[in-house]
């Protein structure tokens, strides 16, 4: 593990000025992302530069977690490094992937995971949202820091924003009451004019 936080911040150190210099992204609420306890950051995802956003936004290491098919490649092990968790199409490996993302909070980590469960190339504002995040977040007791991506990652242009919202609690709500919640919740961000 401290192999891969060095990995991890090396990384950071190296995409976190180019991404400033690149697409000058606005942050907000980043006060609400606590720096410590186990926390999940969830949130919409409509660009494969998503998870680098976020991450160089928090000042923790966020485990995202991620299809098979986009972790595999000539960057399998850059992505292993950073700490992404795999989960597969056939549900009978995803086994050790939940126990791993338990573990991981458990011992007051950070999970990142887009409920959306693939990017969003529609006109509507969000997908659907997958009941994944909230049987994490209830089976393991823990708070749900929600976030939005605005605008478009347009080179050297304005426009791009992250917001993160207020931590929720949905331990005593049902799995579909909390999804819905979750859901309701990035929509206010995303619907949310901070210019």
């Amino acid at each position: 593990m401290k192999e891969k936080k060095l990995f991890y911040n090396f990384m950071k150190l190296l995409y976190l000025p180019l991404l400033k210099l690149i697409f000058r992204p606005k942050v907000f609420g980043k006060e609400n992302i606590s720096q410590d306890g186990g926390l999940i950051l969830a949130g919409n995802h409509k660009c494969a530069l998503d998870p680098i956003m976020v991450t160089s936004n928090t000042n923790r290491f966020v485990h995202f977690i991620a299809k098979e098919e986009v972790t595999s490649g000539i960057f399998k092990k850059a992505f292993d490094s950073m700490g992404v968790i795999r989960v597969y199409k056939d549900r009978s490996k995803n086994v050790a992937s939940i126990l791993e993302a338990k573990n991981i909070l458990k011992n007051n980590g950070t999970l990142g995971i887009f409920p959306e469960g693939t990017r969003n190339r529609t006109d509507q504002p969000l997908l659907k949202f997958r009941k994944g995040t909230v049987t994490i977040a209830q089976d393991n007791n823990t708070p749900i820091v929600p976030f939005a991506i605005r605008g478009n990652y347009r080179p050297f242009r304005k426009g791009l924003e992250i917001e993160f919202g207020t931590p929720i609690d949905i331990s005593s709500m049902t799995k579909f009451e909390a999804n819905e919640y979750l859901r309701d919740e990035v929509l206010k961000l995303l619907k949310k004019n901070s210019s």
